[in-house]
Formats: C-alpha cells, sequence, structure tokens
C-alpha cells in the first residue's frame, strides 16, 4: 500500500472564507463597540475624582453636575442632566450616573449599552 498522492489536507476554499469572515465580524463589531466603553471608563474615573475631592462636598447639585460635565468634555464625553442623578442626605451626597447608549451595528441591528455608577461623599467629621 503505497501512499496516496492525491489525498487532500486542510481545509478548503470555502472553511478558510467563512474563518476568515468570521473574524472580520468580530473584529468590526469590537472597534464599534470599543468608544462607548473607552468613554464609560472616563465617566468612572471622572466620578471617583470628584467624590473624593474636599470642594465637592460643599458644592449643590447643579454644580456637581456641571464640574463633572467639565471634566467629560475633555474626552468629548456629554452627559444628559437626566443621566446624573443627585441626592444629598445627612449630608452625604450621594453620585449617581445612569445612562445607555444605542450603537448601531449592522443594518437594522443595534446594540444597546446600559452603564450605572455611584459614588458617595460623606461630609468631613
Amino acid at each position: 500500500m503505497g501512499i496516496n498522492k492525491n489525498k487532500q489536507i486542510g481545509s478548503s476554499m470555502y472553511a478558510t472564507m467563512f474563518i476568515i469572515l468570521v473574524l472580520i465580524f468580530i473584529a468590526v463589531t469590537a472597534m464599534k463597540l470599543w468608544s462607548p466603553y473607552f468613554d464609560d471608563m472616563a465617566v468612572k474615573t471622572a466620578l471617583k475624582n470628584i467624590a473624593e475631592e474636599e470642594a465637592t462636598r460643599t458644592m449643590g447639585p447643579k454644580d456637581i453636575r456641571a464640574t463633572l460635565n467639565k471634566r467629560l468634555q475633555v474626552n468629548s464625553v456629554t452627559l444628559d442632566k437626566d443621566e446624573i442623578i443627585i441626592k444629598k442626605e445627612d449630608g452625604e451626597v450621594t453620585i449617581d450616573v445612569v445612562y445607555e447608549r444605542r450603537i448601531p451595528l449592522y443594518g437594522n441591528i443595534d446594540a444597546v449599552l446600559s452603564f450605572n455608577h455611584n459614588a458617595t461623599v460623606t461630609p468631613k467629621r
């Protein structure tokens, strides 16, 4: 019994094309979704920094919202007024940032990404 020289080894052209198309699909989807997650990292960092500052303890809700939006402008991120919820109770300030982003993916298929962050500023004792 000799070796059959006509025996095909490896994947077919169709299998290779399918794998390449799947990889392209994954890469394009990842590139489209990267931007909102990068923006969310900026929101998270700005919120953390504001919560740690001494000046935040004396600010009103309007000032806190304005300061947060000014810091986010550096990264070209904007949050609407209703996406930043500020509550003051017993001298403690709670800042909740709750927002969604809709990203068009392919044709009429969209991805809806929901983000929720909060920080608490406690009064100095």
